[in-house]
């Protein structure tokens, strides 16, 4: 038993502790994931840059939290959770500083990558830390309460940007980071008991696994975040599908000839964590890509600005945030399975609540739906992440963090790009529809002519002036109610995938198996 563990036994505040100091740099690294994107006019407009530049602002960060994430096991074991978090801490709050000092686009970058350097790290490391201190029996609670600041910074991070940004300047919402990543690392210094590193510190480290596995995540994001810009089909899309897919064929080879693989492909012969895994990429396809397109209808289509958008959103974050522990509590006693169907069906209903979605949805009309899906959402994460965690060696807590989170990247990528891509099709879809005068001729179509043509002329044009602008108006109107559409079928898309989520789940473990946590996880023959 690991340090942490034995001394959690022995002190039964000490895992409180623990608790406490993963929340803090937790929510500051989920934090900066959202804060970030209501500056970017502003950063563009201070250093001059075009969407191009300052794109990578948002893809360098990605790329490179993503990139460290299947690092924090083997460093884990080299270094020890309590030297891996207070370095990540450090390094994130470093490159806060740099960000916030930053010249021109291109230090900004770069100061981005550092920082997601150190913010890639915190939150498996954090996820694992809590597991090892916290019983088996106990991690639904424990889970569910650090979820609270997994939820926290990105539910005020919108509205805080905007707050920062408008009344500070752009370079504040970077800066924020550097008092609470000294509290964050003072506190670590201070509490957590320094622990021995795992007996497999001299393992070998895996560098043609990790160079290929950073080969497809690289190339897979990147393609992703560039597909709606670049042209699905263009030259630079199809490199970056072949090297996601050369990356990922010669990982497999490579991971399926070592012992000491970066990542331990045989976690998934144990047929729990396959099952949330499997649970995780089809929630977070449709989290993500969910969270995606309801401030982009909000500000373009309702007409709300940053701030506005962020305090609509916050009452269904909030909700996510204050039911965690509840429904990590409820899956240690009762098992996985029906929080998570229960969360499957609530996430899958809110999102088809937004099939009638238009301009004049009132505001009530916008966050019921939310508060479903928080609800849904809460169902889903702590079960989950407990379950997952588990299903595995007590040992292998820093493994299993490290390829939850991997997951969760790069599916919630996948959700927004997907999404993305039907809102995209659907608007072509209805505005060929539009523009083909389909609805040209019908009696609904002849009236509203006729009254708008009269509402015009009647202002003072002449007869060909009223027509050409009413037919003007009334196009415009037609446009907006073919991009309404599209959303709506996104949103009815995403309910579909959501509920792909419900068959695994039926497999997840039950009330009968809440209670088993000092048995060993069995793998699948």
């Amino acid at each position: 038993m690991m340090q942490h563990a034995a001394r959690a036994a022995e002190n039964p505040s000490y895992k409180w502790i623990v608790m406490g100091i993963v929340m803090i740099g937790t929510m500051m690294a989920t934090l900066d994931s959202s804060i970030v994107n209501v500056s970017i006019p502003a950063i563009m407009a201070d250093f001059g840059a075009n969407i191009d530049e300052i794109e990578w602002v948002l893809t360098g960060y990605m790329i490179a939290f993503a990139t460290l994430m299947p690092l924090t096991a083997w460093l884990r074991d080299r270094m020890g959770y309590k030297a891996l978090f207070i370095g990540s801490l450090f390094v994130f709050t470093a490159g806060s500083l740099l960000c916030g000092a930053a010249w021109n686009t291109e230090s900004l970058v770069a100061a981005r990558v550092i920082q997601a350097l150190g913010g890639g790290a915190i939150s498996p490391t954090g996820m694992a830390m809590i597991s090892e201190v916290f019983p088996k029996e106990e991690r639904g609670k424990a889970i569910g309460i650090w979820g609270m600041g997994v939820i926290l910074g990105p539910a005020i991070g919108p509205t805080l940007g905007g707050y920062l940004t408008k009344t500070f300047g752009w370079r504040s919402i970077f800066l924020v980071n550097l008092p609470i990543g000294i509290i964050a690392i003072m506190a670590a210094a201070e509490f957590l008991l320094r622990d021995r590193p795992h007996r497999s510190t001299h393992r070998p480290f895996d560098f043609w696994g990790f160079l290929f596995l950073t080969l497809f995540l690289v190339s897979f994001l990147l393609g992703l975040s560039k597909g709606e810009r670049e042209g699905w089909a263009s030259a630079y899309i199809i490199t970056c599908a072949a090297l996601s897919l050369l990356g990922f064929v010669l990982f497999l080879l490579v991971e399926n000839h070592t012992d000491h693989g970066i990542i331990n492909l045989n976690y998934f012969r144990y047929r729990d964590f396959s099952i949330c895994s499997i649970v995780i990429v089809t929630r977070s396809i449709a989290l993500f890509g969910g969270i995606f397109l309801m401030p982009l209808f909000l500000q373009q289509q309702m007409g709300y600005d940053e701030m506005q958008s962020g305090l609509i959103l916050m009452p269904g974050a909030l909700a996510i945030m204050l039911l965690m522990p509840v429904t990590g509590r409820m899956g240690d006693r009762i098992g996985a399975k029906l929080p998570s169907v229960a969360g499957v069906l609530l996430l899958a209903v809110s999102m088809f609540m937004y099939r009638d979605l238009n301009v004049n949805t009132s505001l009530m009309g916008v966050i019921n739906p939310m508060l479903i899906r928080g609800v849904g959402m809460a169902l889903l994460m702590a079960p989950i992440m407990a379950a997952a965690l588990n299903a595995v060696p007590h040992e292998g807590a820093g493994m299993a963090s490290s390829m939850i989170n991997i997951i969760m990247q790069v599916s919630g990528s996948l959700g927004i790009t997907l999404l993305a891509t039907v809102l995209s099709h659907r608007i072509h879809f209805h505005m060929d529809v539009v523009g083909s005068g389909a609805l040209a001729g019908t009696p609904v179509f002849t009236e509203t002519f006729e009254r708008v043509l009269g509402h015009v002329h009647s202002l003072g044009y002449t007869y060909a002036q009223s027509k050409q602008v009413a037919s003007a108006l009334i196009m415009k109107k037609m446009s907006q109610a073919a991009v309404v559409m599209s959303f709506q079928d996104a949103f009815i898309v995403a309910g579909f995938i959501v509920l792909v989520a419900l068959i695994p789940s039926l497999f997840l473990p039950g009330r009968g198996n809440a209670k088993k946590g000092q048995e060993p996880p069995a793998m699948m023959e």
